[in-house]
């Protein structure tokens, strides 16, 4: 996930907004073919160790051997004796052996919490993950030995959807799990000697420790001075942080699967480092994304929450993790209380491979290609930071039971512990808006928006040597922040979405940008939080991009390119804001 978080908070890269139209194609499936001889647990965890020593130092007879009398039945009829001992068949047997569909398939978000199948109290369940571990090592290191030989030279075929994930694990357990030998110990007579309980070490640990400091202490954590002495762990065996839950057994050991289930890990293992949090706060999914919580005078968002991408803008937010915070608490919410929101998809134009195509012509800079460019036919745009708007300020954050709550009650699946079903509990949807204070025209009054959409916020890429000027084609319309109130259904008539609202989640019609919104939100950080509320209620996708890094011509063409009719333009909040806010913390000192 790291290339999908844009470089301010709230917002996503370029890529992941266009690769969230993409297909869930998980590439093609090798048919289960060959037997898997059956494993004692002694010899898995003494193979793993082995492994771990010494990787597969063996010629390919040995490896032959190893494989074809301990792991796997040879089905092979070998009619030249040079092929019988080839790296290559080796690596096809043991990746038709990991696609039976008997063993867990880590593509899948609700498997990717490695540490529950370590201890699982169900028969066989510790056994199976095991069993399934070593055969990925096993490929994992062939791979990586056939890399060093002259076989190199022959590319592998693509690898499944789920054997690329055995291969993760397989890499990730390799780097952050090494497997003590048995010890020796007498009996209760001290005559005879029994092999013990096999251990496990985590040489990674210290740096788990030390990301989750950091993670915390970046979102401003209320309550650090507990989570610092649970960190600080005592030398009392009965105290290791890895014990404390499998979401800490799963970020303490380092035993990650990347994608979307690390922020939820991350998350949880901070919380139960946390001994004053409620219990709502622990074991999060993803499969409720849209979630945030308030706690001691904070709001926390996660990403995937329309509450978090809109007041990721606002001054003092960082944005790390997955995770969006400190944000401005609500009064309509409990000191400590857990907050699912109701939000639609956004209704920006889908886009297709035939625009991811045609997306390096659609915003080239010189415009169509053509046998001579008049000096006329561009124009160099320049931002009006000396008329900011400064009349724009956040009044209140609200929170009011959603419609779809069966009698104001909706119950959100949570994952269990040790292995126990997932459990029930009651969780408020709510639909989250935002009161604005503003003063148009002399006339003060209170707008209140509604985070009605999904918006997906795209940071603009960084330009170099700007401004540059701009194709007379690209049709853009500058406003000032405040003249959105009288902005409505932007983009039916030159934006590019469908006009009609209500019943409407999303067309799999595309109508192009015909025209860029470029709004002008310089000065106070409540300015782009505005303009990110009134994208979330119309449904618009938006381009954010703050001139010190970004010209306006180039955040103008990136929105054509991403099929998005909406710019934000700022200046990362005006030098005044920034010393109120020291004087601020001063005053609290």
């Amino acid at each position: 996930m790291a290339h999908a978080f844009g470089i301010y908070p709230g917002t996503v890269t370029l890529a992941y907004y266009v690769a969230t139209f993409g297909s869930n194609f998980r590439g093609s499936e090798v048919a289960a073919r060959g037997k898997v001889r059956k494993l004692t647990m002694l010899y898995v965890l003494d193979r793993l160790r082995a492994l771990q020593v010494k990787g597969v130092d063996e010629d390919l007879v040995e490896l032959h051997h190893h494989l074809y009398n301990n792991l796997l039945h040879d089905t092979h009829k070998y009619e030249y004796p040079q092929t019988q001992f080839s790296l290559d068949t080796q690596i096809s047997d043991l990746v038709a052996a990991l696609c039976r569909p008997s063993w867990v398939d880590f593509s899948l978000v609700e498997n990717q919490t490695i540490a529950r199948f370590l201890g699982d109290p169900t028969p066989g369940v510790a056994n199976s993950f095991f069993h399934q571990l070593l055969l990925s090592i096993e490929l994992y290191l062939r791979i990586k030995a056939r890399t060093q030989t002259s076989m190199a030279v022959k590319p592998l075929g693509d690898m499944p959807e789920k054997i690329n994930w055995d291969l993760i694990l397989a890499q990730r357990w390799l780097e952050n799990v090494e497997v003590e030998p048995p010890k020796k110990v007498k009996d209760g007579k001290g005559k005879r000697e029994q092999k013990s309980s096999v251990g496990f070490k985590f040489p990674n640990k210290k740096n788990q420790i030390e990301a989750l400091r950091n993670f915390a202490w970046t979102l401003k954590w209320p309550n650090m001075h507990e989570v610092e002495y649970t960190l600080s762990e005592d030398e009392d065996p009965n105290e290791l942080l890895e014990d404390r839950s499998i979401d800490c057994m799963s970020w303490f050991t380092g035993l990650l699967l990347p994608g979307k289930s690390m922020p939820w890990i991350l998350m949880n293992a901070l919380t139960d480092c946390d001994p004053d949090v409620p219990d709502d706060f622990h074991n999060l999914s993803p499969a409720t994304p849209n979630v945030g919580m308030q706690y001691r005078g904070h709001t926390y968002w996660s990403c995937d929450s329309i509450v978090g991408k809109v007041l990721g803008a606002a001054f003092g937010v960082s944005q790390i993790a997955g995770w969006i915070g400190p944000c401005s608490a609500s009064a309509d919410l409990d000191r400590s209380e857990m907050a699912v929101i109701s939000q639609a998809p956004p209704r920006g134009n889908r886009i297709t491979p035939s625009d991811v195509r045609a997306m390096a012509q659609n915003s080239d800079p010189l415009g169509a290609r053509q046998t001579a460019y008049s000096v006329d036919d561009y124009i160099l745009l320049l931002p009006d930071v000396d008329e900011a708007v400064d009349s724009i300020r956040i009044e209140r954050l609200n929170f009011s039971p959603s419609a779809c709550n069966p009698k104001g009650i909706h119950s959100v699946e949570r994952v269990g512990e040790n292995g126990e079903p997932p459990e029930k509990k009651p969780i408020v949807i709510f639909d989250a808006s935002i009161t604005f204070a503003i003063t148009v025209d002399y006339r003060a009054r209170s707008w209140k928006v509604s985070l009605r959409y999904d918006t997906p916020v795209i940071a603009a890429y960084p330009c170099q040597k700007g401004p540059h000027v701009l194709f007379c084609d690209y049709q853009h319309r500058i406003v000032k922040v405040d003249k959105l109130v009288d902005i409505q259904n932007w983009g039916s008539a030159g934006g590019g979405i469908e006009s009609e609202l209500e019943g409407d989640e999303g067309s799999e019609s595309n109508m192009g940008v015909e025209e860029v919104l470029v709004i002008e939100a310089y000065g106070v950080s409540d300015n782009e939080v505005f303009a990110r509320a009134w994208c979330a209620f119309w449904g618009l996708p938006a381009v954010t991009a703050d001139i010190n890094r970004t010209c306006m011509a180039c955040a103008i063409r990136e929105a054509y390119a991403g099929l998005t009719s909406v710019v934000i333009l700022t200046n990362r909040g005006s030098t005044d804001e920034k010393v109120e806010e020291v004087d601020r913390l001063m005053e609290h000192l």
